[in-house]
């Protein structure tokens, strides 16, 4: 054939890569090699002797060079900083960032060292594992108020989170019908409470991004370890702990409100007493909950995974989700 039929998103052979990584990282080693999860970004574990590393694969198109260096940039200035999270490894000429040919263009591909000897979720939730969290998540705040803002380009504001979002989901309406008017006057609503916030530090800075239990691991002592800083950028921190602090599962079900707001008290009382969140910080909050969960369905679902997962599984995570936020707006009224 001479015209290859075009190709939107490839998955890397494990076997090819294993030899791939051997060869930047670890010659003269016998490697194991697997793809280990598909999402956003394809992760392959890497078994080297009795360490391990997962190597990412980020998906073409999504992430710049300059954009992952930015996140490994972070990473180094935690790593000085002496705050434990997953760090990128240099091959043997010392790059962190690799990248390749591949059928579908250029993609990049970088390791990380795995942390951690848990999951998260694998305990009970206790007030000092929250605790421990909320302090250790002021102190990755902290240490990054010391770095230059022009250090990272990304925001996660209106623009990213609302504003591209719902340009895609007016575009998947064409598609599928689902309430639309619905989202529409949320992100209304969402823009004018937005309006209102500050983005000064220390209030607005350097965030994770994606602070949920899936990226969170524990040590031997059950001190939390974060990795995955893929959608690190600045943003409001109340939006960054809001994920965990006040989660959008615990706050559509009666049930789980009292142990939501046990959950964001016992968190405040660790961030608190590493970088005091003022009172208009934390009244804030709640308003993120919306904020990302628009994200989640324009941007996750829609424009990035849509081509990984089918319009099948598109099309019920969107109506899911809707479905909540209804539920999750009557029993927090915040508009």
């Amino acid at each position: 054939m001479d015209n290859l039929f075009p190709v939107e998103v490839s998955v890397v052979s494990s076997n090819e890569l294993c030899d791939y990584i051997t060869q930047e990282y670890f010659p003269n080693e016998l490697i194991k090699c697997r793809l280990f999860y598909r999402g956003v970004h394809d992760i392959y574990k890497v078994i080297v002797g009795n360490k391990e590393f997962y190597f990412k694969v980020y998906r073409q198109g999504i992430r710049t060079m300059e954009e992952i260096q930015t996140e490994i940039n972070l990473l180094n200035k935690l790593k000085v900083s002496g705050i434990e999270v997953a760090f990128p490894v240099g091959n043997c000429d010392g790059k962190s960032i690799l990248q390749f040919n591949t059928v579908n263009g250029t993609r990049y591909g970088v390791l990380y060292t795995a942390v951690g000897i848990d999951e998260f979720d694998s305990i009970e939730e206790t007030s000092k594992l929250n605790e421990k969290l909320g302090s250790y998540i002021a102190s990755i705040h902290n240490a990054w108020d010391k770095c230059d803002p022009e250090i990272c380009k990304r925001n996660l504001d209106q623009h990213l989170f609302i504003d591209n979002s719902m340009e895609a989901i007016r575009q998947f309406s064409n598609v599928h019908n689902f309430d639309i008017d619905f989202l529409e006057d949320v992100a209304k609503n969402l823009k004018k409470k937005l309006a209102a916030l500050t983005t000064e530090r220390p209030q607005y800075g350097i965030c994770h991004g994606d602070i949920y239990s899936g990226n969170i691991r524990l040590d031997a002592n059950n001190n939390p370890i974060l990795f995955d800083f893929d959608f690190c950028g600045n943003g409001w921190r109340a939006y960054d702990i809001s994920m965990y602090a006040f989660p959008f599962s615990m706050g559509s079900d009666v049930s789980t409100l009292k142990k939501r707001e046990q959950r964001k008290i016992e968190f405040l009382n660790g961030y608190n007493k590493v970088r005091a969140m003022n009172e208009s910080e934390v009244n804030s909050i709640a308003i993120f909950i919306p904020f990302r969960r628009i994200f989640n369905i324009g941007t996750l679902y829609i424009s990035f995974l849509q081509n990984t997962w089918g319009d099948c599984a598109v099309i019920r995570n969107v109506d899911e989700d809707i479905i909540m936020l209804k539920k999750w707006l009557e029993l927090n009224p915040i508009f």
